[in-house]
């Protein structure tokens, strides 16, 4: 096995690959290619090459040799991708701007649909893999440590000072994170549309977690909220049913990247 390093072209063309190949020990023929962003930075790119199918460890390890920074990385907050789109992102997107035209007559309302399309647009680019990053997780359990094989994308992610609230307002907002803040206080800081939920949020935490978090004055329960993590308040609405609208968005969230 051999490893090395150089600066990656700014228009790199990956190839597809099939995510759930990821814990299936493959014939040790391919190379494996990781995009590294070991600082949590995209313009600061690497990419490392393995002339065999490459342990997630081993790739942890080498990637923290890269770093420039002093800091630990955030691991909650760290990830590993594949290097395309999920398959349900535009048909979700496309969805959004079909709402948004069909509410064309309440320009809050629309204003949600359409800014919630675009920011899954320019913010969601790859699809998150089902594995833990931290170095001590991935060397003591041999399920948390798959053989890697392919090309995907690795960021040891910074730790973040904020949050994002995004869904039933009128368009997405970051707010500073604040120590043991639940979703409530977050929500204050915002204006729910009129069709916004009004019990629960789904706050999907930096490694891709999913919570139901209580917002109601009958449901109050301190739930924390993490560093990086996404707050989305779903739509709610007499006349619509948005329950698979609701799971559909949150689900693409998991794939935000740090």
């Amino acid at each position: 096995m051999f490893c090395s390093f150089f600066t990656t072209p700014t228009r790199y063309r990956y190839y597809a690959l099939a995510s759930l190949c990821l814990f299936i020990s493959q014939p040790a023929m391919a190379q494996s290619m990781i995009t590294l962003h070991a600082n949590g930075t995209s313009d600061a790119a690497l990419t490392l090459h393995y002339a065999e199918p490459v342990r997630l460890a081993q790739v942890v390890s080498d990637s923290l040799k890269q770093r420039t920074s002093t800091e630990t990385p955030y691991w909650l907050g760290s990830s590993l991708r594949s290097t395309h789109e999920p398959e349900t992102k535009q048909a979700l997107i496309n969805q959004l701007t079909l709402l948004s035209q069909q509410h064309r007559d309440d320009a809050t309302v629309s204003n949600s649909f359409a800014n919630t399309a675009q920011w899954l647009q320019q913010h969601i680019k790859t699809q998150r893999l089902p594995v833990a990053i931290d170095i001590d997780k991935v060397r003591l359990k041999k399920i948390d440590n798959p053989l890697l094989k392919g090309n995907y994308q690795l960021t040891l992610a910074a730790r973040p000072t904020s949050i994002i609230i995004i869904g039933a307002i009128e368009k997405p907002q970051q707010l500073d994170w604040q120590p043991r803040m639940a979703a409530k206080n977050y929500l204050d800081q915002v204006t729910p549309i009129d069709i916004a939920a009004n019990s629960y949020v789904t706050v999907i935490q930096p490694d891709g977690v999913i919570q139901q978090h209580p917002i109601a004055y009958w449901n109050n329960n301190h739930n924390d909220i993490a560093p990086g993590a996404i707050i989305y308040l779903g739509y709610q609405s007499v006349f619509h049913d948005y329950r698979d609208l609701n799971h559909d968005i949150s689900s693409m969230l998991i794939n935000r990247t740090l």
